[in-house]
């Protein structure tokens, strides 16, 4: 299993041409990687769209990936990006994999930067933290790059509203279960973003 984290940020007045192109895309089935999730951020980088999509097989992603690059389809909309960057991730092996559903329609996502000999530290100490975390509100994925910038990794939480995330990161920082007892000693870099799901998106 991988998964594919493509972000784009339109041109000015562009968000429903890229919005269009993409929907069109995965309604044809040009793309052989499955749509989890379209989002675009309502905090973070104004009108960035997230595209989040899982593959089967490497075979199919770099054939996906190479092609559009190639012949500059990327999602039928390229004319109208100002920026586009994919990433692909690895699943933490204790994590679930994605399914389509209503989870949000608030989605915290975040990407933290590692020391160099961190991301194993890291994963050995959320696999025993993430249950109690997951008490107080779920995790829906947690996942390692291996390309781009490296060692990061990128966890996405969703919520029914911006008052329940506060509330329960609070909660769990009070009762002492997040973040992770030592974690913090691995990390390089930490960003965070809040998005909110298209109208075609499966996670919503």
């Amino acid at each position: 299993m991988r998964y594919a984290v493509t972000r784009i940020t339109p041109e000015v007045g562009g968000l429903p041409k890229v919005l269009a192109g993409i929907e069109a895309s995965f309604t044809g089935k040009s793309l052989s990687g499955r749509l989890l999730g379209c989002f675009t951020a309502e905090i973070g980088v104004l009108n960035q769209i997230l595209i989040l999509q899982s593959y089967d097989e490497d075979a199919a992603l770099a054939e996906d990936r190479s092609r559009a690059l190639v012949d500059g389809s990327l999602f039928g909309a390229a004319e109208h990006f100002r920026e586009f960057e994919t990433t692909t991730y690895v699943p933490f092996d204790f994590v679930p994999p994605i399914e389509p559903g209503k989870h949000g329609p608030v989605y915290e996502i975040r990407v933290y930067g590692v020391k160099a000999s961190g991301l194993k530290p890291t994963m050995d100490l959320w696999r025993d933290a993430v249950p109690g975390r997951a008490k107080v509100s779920p995790l829906l994925g947690a996942m390692y790059a291996i390309d781009g910038s490296l060692p990061r990794f990128l966890h996405i939480w969703p919520f029914a509203s911006l008052d329940e995330r506060m509330a329960k990161r609070a909660e769990s920082v009070e009762r002492g279960i997040w973040p992770p007892k030592g974690g913090p000693a691995h990390l390089t870099s930490l960003s965070s973003a809040i998005y909110l799901p298209t109208a075609f998106s499966p996670l919503s």
